[in-house]
């Protein structure tokens, strides 16, 4: 049915059918092209910084950074970071959703407190080293948290 208005369209602003023959040929649509596959896999904390541009401008590493991070072709996410702080381990799980565009990643989850959440932010893939490092908003407004991951 395409070709037949597409040609019926070539007919009518020619004004007249010369006699030979036209091919229609479909046009290619172009292919989005994903994130390598080595992008979903399991990701571990290597290291853990917030930007505070209110006290100051540089990162402040967190210590004691571990845990791991899973993300699955379906878009879902587990986390489980660990942080060394008031005189014990503290840690941040959470399991939810992802989406991403281009280089911009956001996760959705539902916080400890039952609340619903989201992260946004950047993410940087170099597969050659197996490095993901994520570049999220923080609060207030101007602060950011990036994170250091490796593919196991």
């Amino acid at each position: 049915m395409r070709y037949r208005l597409f040609f019926l369209l070539v007919l009518l602003s020619a004004g007249s059918f010369s006699g030979v023959a036209q091919r229609v040929q479909p046009t290619k649509t172009a292919k989005i092209t994903p994130p390598a596959t080595s992008f979903f896999t399991t990701y571990t904390y290597l290291s853990y910084a917030i930007v505070d541009r209110e006290t100051k401008a540089t990162p402040i590493a967190a210590r004691g950074v571990g845990g791991t991070l899973s993300l699955h072709p379906d878009g879902t996410f587990q986390k489980r970071l660990t942080l060394q702080g008031n005189g014990g381990t503290i840690h941040f799980d959470q399991d939810g959703r992802f989406t991403f565009t281009g280089t911009q990643i956001t996760f959705t989850y539902t916080d400890a407190k039952g609340q619903p959440r989201t992260d946004q932010g950047s993410f940087r893939l170099q597969p050659a080293v197996q490095l993901l490092t994520l570049t999220l908003v923080g609060f207030p407004a101007g602060n950011q948290g990036i994170y250091t991951l490796r593919a196991q």
